[in-house]
């Protein structure tokens, strides 16, 4: 075989190798730039984000500061998205 060969069968096994890519939730930056206020006032935004999905199921799309809380957006798994508020004491509010 080829040194050119050998390098890309390499490069291959490597690729395969690596751990696959797990997606994260998104999370707008500027909930990160105030999430010290709000943990200096309760939960965090990955914290209101758990609330969300352990109470509702499905799937974090988007958390979003809101006021004195957070806004979490997730999909259920029949399609449908839900839009909650979490205070900053972690109460879920619709």
């Amino acid at each position: 075989m080829t040194r050119l060969a050998l390098l890309v069968i390499s490069l291959c096994l490597l690729l395969a190798a690596a751990p696959a890519v797990v997606a994260q939730p998104y999370y707008d930056k500027q909930t990160d730039k105030q999430a010290g206020q709000a943990r200096a006032k309760g939960i965090s935004a990955s914290q209101a984000a758990q609330k969300v999905q352990s109470r509702y199921g499905g799937k974090v799309l988007k958390v979003q500061r809101s006021g004195n809380g957070y806004r979490v957006k997730l999909i259920k798994k029949d399609g449908r998205i839900v839009s909650v508020f979490v205070d900053g004491s972690g109460r879920i509010k619709g």
